[in-house]
């Protein structure tokens, strides 16, 4: 039965609405109706209710609270997510990625969670490790049943579906790739820098970053050189590179001397910057794609 794990009346919902869906009766919205709120409140009570949180739980409401009032003048918390408050939609979009920026963020602080630091306890550090991807999953699993058009990315980012597609394709298995493998950690390490660039609308960073991602993998490869260049020439001459990926790593190594000139002559930012954020998008997902291919050929 499609949909078991759900009640009756979920179950009858979602076969009504993937008819009408079907049917050109209905379309995707980016609108959160209020089923959808009060489940988005659950998976964030859900996944922060353990003891784990017990210590940081006032942390992360501050952090999402700093971080709203910062970014969109609002300050929202994870109640505002409940029906018959007077958030907007948008602004309840932004509290589900300040949510899961919070969580990134005690995963990369999880001391701040464990009430016996500094000998904490090992299960309930990996919660709060795990949080973050445990709330996306939740969150995504609930966008899309309400026929929302977003996706939340590992990233902290919104994203309608057409770029997830790409996301999927490229940005999660290169990660995947590069997780838990000790000769692409650095390559692993630029990459994770080059998204969250992206993410924070830096787009020069963003390509510096790519192309360094790009670098350490080659290096991880087998490649040698002391710059993008020669690693290209090195790994042509090894066959890890073949001609279509040469001419590709040729363009980004041209944007990068472009930016670094840039900057040398300080103006390589704000309005002198000659990259836009889709620029950055297309290419560091091109690089995505070129470290799986030069994984593939060095053999993984």
């Amino acid at each position: 039965m499609e949909h078991e794990e759900e009640l009756y009346a979920e179950r009858e919902r979602r076969k009504v609405y993937a008819e009408l869906l079907a049917a050109g009766a209905l379309e995707l919205t980016d609108e959160l109706d209020q089923d959808a709120r009060i489940k988005l409140y659950k998976a964030w009570d859900d996944v922060t209710r353990h003891m784990a949180f017990k210590n940081a739980y006032y942390a992360l409401e501050q952090y999402i609270a700093d971080r709203t009032l910062g970014s969109i003048a609002v300050q929202v918390d994870p109640s505002s997510m409940e029906p018959g408050g007077s958030i907007g939609n948008s602004q309840l979009l932004s509290l589900i990625e300040a949510e899961h920026e919070a969580l990134r963020w005690l995963a990369d602080n999880p001391h701040l969670g464990s009430p016996n630091y500094p000998g904490p306890n090992q299960q309930w550090m990996a919660i709060i490790t795990d949080a973050p991807e445990a709330f996306r999953r939740r969150a995504n699993a609930i966008l899309e049943p309400h026929l929302v058009n977003l996706r939340l990315n590992e990233n902290s980012r919104l994203v309608p579906l057409q770029s997830q597609e790409m996301h999927n394709q490229v940005v999660e298995p290169t990660l995947h790739l590069l997780h838990g493998q000790p000769r692409f950690a650095d390559a692993e390490k630029a990459y994770q820098d080059a998204l969250r660039e992206l993410r924070d609308h830096r787009p020069d960073d963003a390509i510096t970053d790519a192309a360094g991602a790009l670098e350490q993998a080659l290096r991880a490869a087998g490649c040698t050189g002391n710059s993008l260049g020669e690693l290209r020439k090195s790994g042509q001459q090894a066959g890890v590179l073949k001609a279509d990926d040469d001419r590709i790593t040729g363009v980004i190594g041209q944007t990068i001397e472009w930016i670094k000139d840039k900057r040398n002559a300080g103006e390589a930012h704000g309005s002198n910057a000659k990259y836009l954020q889709s620029d950055a998008w297309m290419l560091v997902h091109i690089v995505g794609a070129l470290i799986l291919r030069i994984s593939d050929a060095a053999g993984k």
